[in-house]
């Protein structure tokens, strides 16, 4: 029997001012008519079925909106996004995540829903990364272009301003 293991993503150097800027968040509204239509532009950018903002919040990721998948809390040690924050680029594609080996045993992959690719820009409240706006399917994908990385970090941007996250400098 081969034991397998995948990999909780580190913590930021800086983790208890982003736990801060976190806390500082005002109530999240899923139903948020525009925070919909950015999930929306993400699925289409990325050509997933599914898109997510997610707020890494102590031990867990709390999903303040989904498209293509009830929003569940998962704990932060098997979040994909909490790769995301802990990058220092902040953005992270995984074009097959039963491939990669931080993610292959991850139970998201390996159990269900059976996530196969990944794709997802830090959100950010100042400097702080506080969860990621991101892209998922069931199917792996090519890495993603420049071009869509570049509009996912725009799109990750509009979605902080929308949920009151204090603008990112510079």
């Amino acid at each position: 029997m081969t034991l397998q293991f995948f990999s909780a993503a580190f913590r930021p150097e800086n983790e208890g001012a982003r736990q801060r800027a976190v806390q500082g968040l005002p109530p999240l509204v899923p139903a948020d008519p525009a925070l919909h239509e950015l999930l929306e532009a993400v699925r289409v950018l990325l050509r997933t079925p599914i898109a997510m903002l997610t707020v890494t919040d102590g031990e867990v990721q709390r999903v303040a909106g989904a498209l293509g998948i009830e929003p569940v809390e998962l704990p932060r040690s098997i979040a994909f996004c909490s790769h995301t924050i802990a990058t220092a680029e902040g953005l992270l594609c995984v074009p097959d995540l039963r491939v990669d080996p931080r993610f292959r045993a991850n139970p998201l992959v390996v159990a269900g829903p059976r996530m196969r690719h990944y794709t997802g820009a830090a959100v950010c409240s100042g400097p702080f990364p506080i969860g990621a706006l991101c892209g998922l399917d069931v199917r792996p994908h090519g890495p993603a272009s420049f071009r869509q990385r570049a509009e996912l970090r725009r799109l990750a941007d509009a979605a902080a301003e929308r949920i009151g996250a204090t603008p990112r400098q510079g």
